[in-house]
């Protein structure tokens, strides 16, 4: 039964390692995946497999893994933190794989969409796509700079993230 689903969702991603069909924009607060430390829901050009540890830290020191969350008197979003600069220079940034993944039109109307969403009201996916195209922008880790510090420490190189075992 596992292996049939894991089957059917290998076989539903592009060869980018992206969801055929990219999920909508914006969703419900109240939708089960905008709660939890879950895998990265993105698996696009950015992603890098050995760092999930940090993102789950990151997820879990910065937002409890609330991607709906804010912080910070609002300045701070989602289960990442990022401030609004910060997530609008992410949609920037995520724009060249949205359009070579779907399509010039389709990407472009994705990135609309996201600048039209509030960041708290985006789904996980554009959530993890936006927290490993910052990280590995220039090189593995690059824009770990955007989440040292803290109340406990989540490094680039760790192996795992503190969360069940």
């Amino acid at each position: 039964m596992i292996g049939a689903a894991v089957l059917a969702a290998t076989l539903t991603l592009t060869p980018a390692g992206m969801p055929a069909d990219p999920p909508p924009v914006k969703t419900s607060k109240n939708a089960p995946s905008q709660t939890g430390i879950e895998p990265s829901a993105y698996r696009g050009k950015h992603y890098r497999p050995g760092q999930e540890p940090y993102r789950k830290c990151v997820a879990q020191r910065e937002g409890r893994g609330q991607y709906w969350g804010t912080g910070g008197n609002g300045y701070y979003l989602g289960t990442y933190q990022m401030s609004r600069p910060l997530t609008r220079g992410a949609v920037w940034m995520m724009t060249k794989e949205l359009r070579a993944v779907y399509g010039d039109r389709r990407g472009k109307q994705i990135r609309d969409r996201l600048f039209d969403t509030k960041p708290t009201k985006w789904h996980r996916f554009y959530w993890d796509m936006a927290f490993y195209t910052v990280l590995n922008w220039d090189y593995a880790a690059s824009g770990a700079k955007h989440w040292r510090g803290g109340r406990f420490h989540c490094n680039p190189t760790m192996t795992h993230w503190g969360g069940d075992r």
